[in-house]
């Protein structure tokens, strides 16, 4: 298995034991990953199909700002 199907069960596997509704943030957490880099994975799931993004709303400051 490689590194990218590696990351992409670990993603599935973390939203089902969660119920399958994470935010990103939450989701980076749990991984050990960046927001970011989750960002880009769930992108990269929902183009092949395997995920579905079914939110998204609009933040009053940029992550880095609110992290802070």
């Amino acid at each position: 298995m490689d590194w990218w199907s590696e990351i992409d069960d670990e993603i599935l596997r973390t939203l089902g034991h969660n119920g399958g509704a994470m935010e990103p943030a939450e989701l980076g957490v749990a991984l050990g990953m960046s927001e970011a880099a989750v960002c880009s994975c769930l992108a990269m799931l929902a183009a092949q199909h395997k995920v579905r993004i079914t939110a998204v709303a609009p933040v009053s400051e940029p992550a880095c700002v609110r992290a802070a």
